[in-house]
């Protein structure tokens, strides 16, 4: 789903896409949406589903820590200030928890090799170096990591030391992920974000001197105090610096659950059709600097593993958003941590004290879900749709034994409706997006398909903890 057009849209389109942006839909980073799994799906569960997986495996660790909140963040984490950490260091607890985490989860997969391994938070470098070796020696003891396997870290530019980098390239890292988010002063200053350019300059030369093989941007648009004019600024910062991936996420304002939030007053917020022109704006920028245009908000370079995975059909949509290696079944360990098995999405427990009482017994399973054959027929078509922009109704019923078109006949008809708006075209047995449209609104097209939502949700959206708008 890569393209080199101009995104424009003319009045006609801009008014329907107004008609379907208040739409709070779910962004779908899995299927079916995590606010319908269930409490009652615990240790045992996930041990028969571990037990059954038979694929490749990933492995996701949630290192949940940041020494400061950033007002726009929705992960799960802890602030620890570096003056308290001088009591009680939190990272030694999740390391020890780990320790009886990884080898129970090990020892039912050992025979499976690990082709990606990811560290996420929190903020992964709140550890130090010396604990950086020590959870990738623990990694590694227990698991068959592929020679060739991605492995990345996400880092905080603030708190980010060449020491630990060097630690990192040593034992094998070759990607890495830096949260930007914007580059305008103001607006670091209304997220709680200070790090000037020269601040994450300093650490992708660092980087690149190291040999890192990808570097990875995140951007957010729709923050506090955003106009055309500071996003240029920060695009133009972002594409001097020349990452090989990035991200560019649209933020979710939810006060209600995401208390902090409540420091943004809506009139310092894009509104109207800012935040579309403030999207545009960077994929047009990103497409002429020869970036591809991967998924809902994901970018890179032609010869990144991110856009040949795209070109060998391997792409996959999860909660790190798109990522290499569709064939893998992702274990997640520590806390909060989300598996993703070709049968069930399992969450350990969130709190770090609540998850380690729980692991020292046995899997710190707080929730999942056995997922269905529907569940699974509806979840290939969503990572098809998001990672390629195309329905293949074909390829659906040779892998699942069904008639497309009887199996989703009610969908179709919402689907028709959707193509009379100029958001998809049918081709035969697929469904297409079209460009730009259908690709900026891919959330509304991937509803029409989820079971999950209520038959209203087109006309009155959703609980605030199941979406975000669409526009």
């Amino acid at each position: 789903m890569t393209t080199t057009a101009h995104f424009t849209l003319s009045d006609q389109e801009r008014a329907i896409y107004r008609r379907y942006a208040g739409l709070a839909l779910p962004r779908h980073t899995s299927y079916p949406i995590a606010p319908v799994w269930r409490d009652d799906y615990r240790a045992a569960d996930f041990r028969q589903d571990l037990r059954r997986a038979g694929g490749p495996l990933s492995l996701y660790v949630h290192l949940p820590f940041c020494e400061r909140l950033c007002y726009y963040c929705a992960c799960t984490k802890e602030i620890i200030p570096a003056g308290k950490r001088k009591e009680h260091d939190p990272a030694e607890d999740v390391l020890a928890g780990l320790a009886a985490e990884v080898p129970r989860c090990a020892d039912l997969r050992a025979d499976h090799e690990v082709h990606q391994v990811h560290l996420g938070g929190g903020s992964p470098t709140f550890f130090s170096a010396a604990q950086l070796t020590r959870l990738w020696q623990l990694l590694d003891s227990r698991f068959t990591i592929a020679a060739d396997a991605e492995i990345a870290v996400e880092i905080d530019p603030r708190i980010t030391t060449r020491e630990q980098l060097i630690t990192l390239r040593q034992l094998g890292f070759n990607r890495v992920s830096l949260g930007i988010q914007d580059f305008a002063a103001h607006v670091q200053q209304a997220v709680n974000r200070m790090q000037p350019y020269e601040m994450v300059a300093e650490v992708v030369a660092w980087c690149r001197e190291l040999g890192f093989g990808s570097i990875n941007f995140d951007l957010i648009y729709g923050l506090p105090f955003q106009s055309l004019d500071s996003m240029a600024d920060t695009l133009d910062k972002t594409l001097a610096l020349a990452p090989d991936r990035i991200a560019f996420y649209r933020l979710a304002v939810i006060p209600e659950i995401f208390r902090w939030q409540n420091v943004f007053k809506p009139k310092d917020l894009p509104a109207d059709d800012l935040p579309l022109d403030l999207n545009l704006l960077a994929i047009n920028r990103f497409l002429q600097a020869g970036y591809e245009f991967l998924g809902l908000d994901h970018f890179a370079k032609p010869t990144e593993p991110l856009a040949l995975a795209h070109k060998g059909q391997a792409l996959q949509r999860n909660f790190q958003g798109m990522t290499t290696g569709k064939q893998c079944e992702l274990i997640g360990l520590g806390p909060s941590a989300i598996s993703q098995l070709e049968h069930a999405f399992a969450q350990n427990w969130k709190a770090t004290a609540e998850w380690r009482e729980a692991v020292a017994a046995d899997f710190a399973i707080e929730r999942g879900l056995r997922l269905s054959h529907d569940d699974r027929v509806r979840r290939e078509l969503m990572q098809q749709l998001y990672s390629y922009g195309v329905i293949d109704g074909s390829a659906l019923a040779a892998k699942f034994g069904i008639s497309f078109a009887e199996y989703f006949a009610q969908e179709l008809l919402r689907v028709q409706m959707l193509a009379e708006d100029g958001l998809v075209v049918s081709e035969g047995d697929a469904i297409r997006l079209t460009a730009p449209l259908g690709r900026l609104l891919v959330r509304v097209v991937a509803a029409a398909f989820d079971r999950y939502l209520p038959p209203d949700a087109f006309r009155t959206g959703l609980p605030a903890d199941q979406s975000s708008k669409v526009g």
